[in-house]
């Protein structure tokens, strides 16, 4: 949300919306127990620079959680390859 493409606010903007939807029924914290290397390690081969990093950790740990990653970003379909159906695109 902070990017001036998607939402452009900021920091402090959006730890304040992040804390309002922790108040909200069904929210859950998710703990990640394994290392980065271990929820990249399907996309290992498709990282070409340091910015896929992040998505790649979460795609990873909705992966092995059984969740779905839900994101603005077109780019990580193709990292996610056979797992696009842990990926929720929204459209702008």
């Amino acid at each position: 949300m902070t990017r001036p493409i998607v939402g452009n606010v900021s920091v402090s903007e959006a730890t304040f919306m992040l804390e309002g939807l922790a108040q909200k029924a069904g929210y859950h914290y998710q703990p990640i127990s394994v290392g980065w290397h271990e929820l990249c390690r399907p996309f290992l081969d498709r990282l070409f620079g340091h910015k896929q990093i992040t998505d790649a950790y979460l795609l990873g740990l909705a992966i092995r959680e059984g969740m779905v990653l839900v994101t603005f970003d077109r780019a990580i379909l193709h990292m996610a390859g056979d797992h696009s159906g842990h990926v929720l695109l929204l459209t702008e």
